[in-house]
């Protein structure tokens, strides 16, 4: 099965162990799992579907990002043209990470607390 949403895995490979530190403060449902037993929540948390308040958000925020780091070049040669599109990446990513990331954060808390109210109907 294809996974279109690895945001949280490609960040876990990225930063590697300090990550894994921070899922804890980050979803703070994830210290309600033994030890031994987080990370495969947070891969069933992972596979939770967006709700319509994340696609929405997410939307929203795109455009808002884009809108933002949108650009007009004034001098048409490619140097300035691939130099302007490299700032704008560099601006682009960390306003992506904080306007997306919450709705990711949101998905995944949402995705552990089912697997708790779950784990207590047991």
């Amino acid at each position: 099965m294809a996974h279109p949403h690895r945001f949280g895995t490609a960040i876990e490979q990225a930063g590697g162990i300090p990550v894994k530190r921070l899922w804890p403060a980050l979803l703070p449902e994830l210290r309600q799992f033994p030890e031994s037993e987080r990370e495969q929540a947070l891969q069933r948390a992972r596979d939770t579907s967006l709700d319509v308040i994340e696609l929405v958000g997410m939307a929203v925020g795109l455009v808002v990002v884009t809108a933002l780091t949108k650009y007009s070049v004034p001098d048409p040669s490619m140097a300035s043209r691939f130099a302007l599109a490299l700032i704008n990446f560099a601006v682009a990513m960390p306003l992506l990470v904080a306007v997306l990331g919450p709705f990711h954060l949101r998905r995944l808390r949402r995705g552990l607390r089912t697997q708790l109210q779950n784990r207590g109907r047991r």
